[in-house]
C-alpha cells in the first residue's frame, strides 16, 4: 500500500482540491492498486496490445501504430521498448520483402528468357508456387506477430518480433 499517496490525497482533500466523492474514488484506486491511466486514458498493457494490433488496420495500420507509439513513449517505458521492437520489425520485414521481390523478379526474368526455347516452361506450376512461398510466408508471420505481440502487450509484457533485426535499441 503507498501510504505517501494516500497521504497526498488527504491533504488535497482537506485544502478543498478534492471533493469527498473524488477523494473516495482515488482512495479505491490506490487501495485496489489501480495504475493511473495515463495515455488516451487506458491502462500500459491495453496500450501495448493496442500499438501490436493497430498494425493489422489494412494500408495504414503501421502508420497509426507508429504515432500510437510517438505519443505514448515518454508516459512508459513498456510502450517506448515496444515501440521499439515494433519498427524493427517493420524495417526488417521491409528488407525481407525487397529482397525476396528482386530474387522473384530476376527468376520470371530467366522463366521469361527460358520460355523463348519453350513456352510452356514458363506456365509450370513449380515457378509460380515454390518461388512465391516466401512471399506467403512473410505475409502469414506479418499477420501473426502482431496478434501474438498484442497478446502479450495485453498481459502487460512487450514482446520482440522474431527474425527482426535490431536497427533502434
Amino acid at each position: 500500500m503507498d501510504y505517501k499517496k494516500l497521504e497526498e490525497l488527504n491533504r488535497l482533500r482537506q485544502s478543498g482540491a478534492l471533493t469527498d466523492e473524488e477523494f473516495e474514488q482515488e482512495k479505491q484506486k490506490i487501495l485496489n492498486g489501480e495504475s493511473r491511466k495515463d495515455t488516451f486514458g487506458i491502462s500500459d498493457s491495453s496500450y501495448l496490445g493496442l500499438i501490436n494490433l493497430l498494425l493489422l488496420i489494412p494500408t495504414w495500420g503501421w502508420i497509426v501504430s507508429i504515432v500510437a507509439w510517438i505519443i505514448g513513449r515518454d508516459k512508459s517505458e513498456a510502450i517506448a521498448i515496444q515501440g521499439r521492437y515494433i519498427i524493427n520489425w517493420l524495417i526488417s520485414w521491409a528488407i525481407y520483402m525487397i529482397i525476396v521481390g528482386i530474387t522473384l523478379a530476376g527468376n520470371l526474368f530467366g522463366a521469361l528468357i527460358g520460355s523463348l526455347s519453350s513456352p510452356l516452361g514458363l506456365l509450370s506450376g513449380s515457378f509460380f508456387t515454390l518461388r512465391a512461398l516466401p512471399i506467403i510466408l512473410l505475409s502469414t508471420v506479418f499477420f501473426v506477430f502482431p496478434i501474438i505481440g498484442g497478446i502479450k502487450g495485453l498481459n502487460g509484457k512487450t514482446w520482440k518480433y522474431p527474425l527482426s533485426i535490431p536497427f533502434l535499441r
